[in-house]
């Protein structure tokens, strides 16, 4: 079972018949783009990395969730708001975060361009063609390196990158989630601005290294927002820069 697929997910207990559909190189290892349909007549799309569970057009409540509980969050409403999204995955943070008020641009750090022609090409009529929004702004760029390159360019920062700390297909991504990366996550927001970092069930080490790097952080548990969707609940960590 990968972390994005709890127990009381409803694919749990439907049969499911998959077909591989392309496979990509990417600096973090080899991608592979699957195809499936259900019993009932679903159809979907997943993305394994190293042979591990990535991403998917299906489960993406919390997802979704997090630009708005970081937005909640924000000192002060703002216009002309910039947002970073740390992953591209299925472009359901990016659908999110182009829904906020007084959104202007929304910045997405991806690694792999594989990911971004899937979007266009088979993940669009789920998500709405987001990565064509006007306002959204694709960068084919480890996040890591743009963070330590951007530092208080965004309001709002969403962090939804591997399968959150502690359950990494590529552990080259750990370096976003140790000390000195979140302390530069952290940066990459303006004084005022809200850092959300998405994780598939609470990590009790990750959340009190959090807690020491931002101000007023909090754990918020999604299951209220995934049961209206029958999804379960994950976890997303908000905090602050003063």
């Amino acid at each position: 079972m990968h972390p994005r697929m709890h127990p009381d997910t409803p694919f749990r207990t439907v049969d499911l018949t998959y077909e591989d559909v392309e496979q990509a190189d990417s600096p973090l290892g080899p991608l592979r783009l699957r195809r499936y349909l259900s019993a009932d007549g679903q159809v979907g799309y997943e993305i394994h990395l190293n042979d591990v569970f990535l991403m998917a057009t299906h489960g993406h409540s919390s997802e979704s969730a997090m630009a708005e509980l970081a937005y909640e969050r924000l000192d002060g409403k703002r216009e002309d708001l910039r947002v970073l999204v740390g992953g591209l995955g299925a472009g359901y943070t990016l659908k999110a975060a182009l829904e906020l008020p007084g959104v202007a641009r929304v910045t997405v750090a991806e690694i792999s361009p594989a990911v971004v022609d899937w979007n266009r090409r088979f993940f669009a009529d789920y998500n709405g063609g987001v990565v064509d929004d006007p306002r959204a702004e694709v960068v084919v760029q480890d996040l890591a390196d743009h963070i330590r390159d951007n530092e208080g360019a965004y309001d709002l920062a969403l962090l939804d990158v591997d399968n959150g700390p502690g359950w990494l297909a590529s552990e080259v991504n750990d370096r976003l989630y140790d000390r000195v990366g979140l302390e530069r996550t952290k940066r990459v927001v303006r004084p005022g601005g809200v850092v959300a970092v998405w994780s598939p069930m609470p990590n009790p080490p990750f959340w009190a290294l959090f807690g020491r790097v931002f101000d007023e952080p909090e754990s918020v548990d999604t299951t209220p927002q995934g049961r209206r969707v029958n999804e379960p609940g994950d976890t997303i960590y908000l905090g602050r820069r003063r």
